[in-house]
């Protein structure tokens, strides 16, 4: 049985090996989302396929929205996606992602419980088993560092969930607002003018392996620092000066995001 209060969104771009697994935990959710909304940004593999057939196959549980956005980067996807949300919350997945089936109901509680003061709830991503020490480690580190740095977002766009009315109200993604990597984070900084963002523990997803080494594609440790220890009152300052320079100077706009950098390296060692 679905629940009319949700939506889900993924985006996806060349994901016919990982697709049908995120998809699977849809099916699996103990509260099921009303409306699945399927982004494909440009794919050439069989993942429009894989989309398609979910859609044939759950269209009796699921209302599925399937859409084409041809303009290239997650953040064009996400916006194009977060249009077609009609539910009070949603959302945001990514195609490489395994999330728990408990993972949209805690989020459910927690707004429903709190009340309208809570605009997002995040959930933490383990790398491996759940009850490993690892993850474990994961969890705790996570719920103690959002309650010391409370102005900053522990969480990537692959563990967001949002208030639709709050996330309207600040813009939703824009690419004119922010047209950089790091889009999950930028969000935040603007949600946290007009409520609170969650991070419970039962809330959990695993992410891919292959997102080890993005050192490319995201900002450096000092950029990191200067992030966690910037008041604030200054946040804006830090993301659409600084920041903003930082990435434009090395080109790093959302578009980097399409770089599969993994696909290029096993291709390299198969040609060896």
């Amino acid at each position: 049985m679905t629940n009319s209060d949700w939506s889900v969104v993924i985006p996806y771009f060349n994901e016919s090996d990982c697709l049908s697994i995120c998809l699977s935990c849809i099916v699996s959710q103990k509260l099921k989302p009303a409306h699945v909304i399927l982004v494909n940004n440009g794919s050439f593999d069989d993942s429009i396929n894989i989309a398609k057939n979910f859609k044939k196959k759950y269209s009796h549980i699921f209302n599925v929205v399937l859409i084409d956005e041809l303009e290239p980067g997650k953040i064009n996807a996400l916006r194009a996606g977060s249009a077609f949300v009609k539910t009070k919350y949603f959302a945001t997945w990514d195609a490489d992602t395994f999330y728990s089936p408990f993972y949209l109901a805690v989020a459910h509680r927690v707004y429903e419980q709190v009340g309208l003061s809570v605009v997002a709830v995040m959930a933490t991503n383990v790398k491996g088993p759940l009850l490993s020490l690892k993850s474990l480690f994961r969890i705790g580190k996570i719920q103690i560092l959002s309650r010391i740095f409370k102005s900053e977002c522990h969480a990537g766009g692959y563990a967001e969930t949002f208030r639709t009315d709050a996330y309207r109200a600040i813009g939703g993604f824009d690419p004119n607002i922010w047209p950089y990597v790091l889009e999950d984070h930028e969000i935040v900084q603007r949600l946290l003018k007009v409520g609170e963002v969650r991070y419970p523990v039962g809330m959990w997803c695993v992410t891919a392996n292959r997102r080890v080494n993005r050192d490319r594609v995201t900002w450096s440790g000092k950029e990191k620092f200067i992030y966690r220890f910037t008041p604030y009152a200054l946040k804006d300052w830090f993301f659409y000066k600084f920041l903003a320079s930082q990435f434009s100077m090395r080109g790093l706009n959302g578009i980097r995001l399409r770089e599969q950098t993994w696909k290029v390296n096993s291709q390299s060692r198969n040609v060896k």
